[in-house]
């Protein structure tokens, strides 16, 4: 492999464990797995990664024909889309927690509810919801800044294909990582009893909501 192999695929899977670890990142995986338990932590991690990969490619094949800053412009807008993803997560996850908090005291649950994230909760689509937010994720502003600007210092077509790889990948790693710890906390969670559980489920809500405002004043003040 030459060096310039070398630095492509080093270089991109550094990025790409860096941009894993993104906070909104995070909340939206913790958020999805918390909400809907249909599939492991690590099946919403894999599934959130391969949506950020297949966007990624998309957003670079986009920045070759049409320039690099008139994409990053356009691609600012995907941050508010992941705004309004991380609300709506964690008040759903705040809902069902206080949900079972009512079923435990033995009330009557409402017969009828909004699933605020349709889309995103319906049972049967659990595995879409990871794929399509990591695909609002890897078409952010945040990721095109990451993983296309190194692109203009890159040789070659293969290099360049190597590195947003290789940034996929190890944007994959860091996900799977946090989703075994997260799923480690889960579980003992789930082990101290149902109140513990309830805390975490709100916890999870509340730090997703806090992710998305935290999102959503620094694009605020960063474009004033």
């Amino acid at each position: 492999m030459s060096p310039h192999w070398q630095h492509s695929l080093l270089l991109g899977v550094g990025f790409g464990l860096v941009h894993a670890f993104d906070a909104d990142h995070l909340a939206t995986i913790g958020g999805l797995a918390i909400n809907n338990r249909r599939l492991t932590p690590a099946g919403y991690a894999l599934r959130w990664a391969l949506g950020h990969g297949i966007s990624l490619g998309l957003v670079a094949i986009a920045a070759l024909g049409l320039g690099f800053a008139q994409v990053v412009d356009w691609t600012l807008y995907g941050e508010f889309v992941v705004c309004a993803a991380l609300l709506m997560i964690g008040t759903q996850g705040l809902l069902a927690a206080r949900r079972s908090t009512v079923r435990e005291h033995g009330q009557s649950a409402p017969r009828a509810h909004v699933h605020l994230f349709a889309p995103f909760h319906t049972h049967g689509r659990s595995g879409r919801a990871g794929v399509a937010l990591g695909m609002v994720h890897g078409s952010a502003g945040s990721a095109a800044v990451l993983a296309l600007l190194p692109l203009s210092r890159l040789h070659g077509g293969f290099a360049n294909a190597l590195y947003l790889f290789s940034f996929s990948a190890g944007v994959a790693l860091g996900a799977l990582a946090f989703a075994t710890v997260f799923a480690a906390f889960a579980r003992r969670s789930l082990a101290a009893g149902a109140r513990i559980t309830r805390g975490f489920q709100a916890a999870v809500g509340a730090l997703a909501i806090a992710s998305g405002a935290w999102l959503f004043l620094e694009i605020a003040y960063g474009s004033s």
